[in-house]
């Protein structure tokens, strides 16, 4: 998870917000948000550990890169973008 997806869970009860957090793929938050009635926009669900495929490594430092939205990727650790 990133900082961006704890923004869509902040109003979540903190029970909630740890069963969230505990979603390791696109699928088990899926079944999270259906089992608890809530709603998340798509790019939420994007931003779930494994819910993209393979992560990205950073052509430059090679710190996992963060995927933002559609094929938009940034660095965290060096601010490095790229899309695709």
């Amino acid at each position: 998870m990133n900082e961006n997806f704890e923004k869509y869970i902040e109003g979540l009860s903190p029970e909630l917000q740890e069963k969230a957090r505990a979603c390791k793929t696109k699928e088990e938050l899926n079944a999270f948000i259906a089992d608890n009635d809530l709603e998340l926009p798509e790019e939420a669900l994007e931003m779930v550990a494994g819910g993209c495929g393979t992560p990205l490594k950073c052509d430059r430092c090679g710190a996992v890169m963060d995927h933002l939205y559609n094929s938009f990727w940034k660095c965290p650790k060096c601010g490095y973008s790229k899309t695709g």
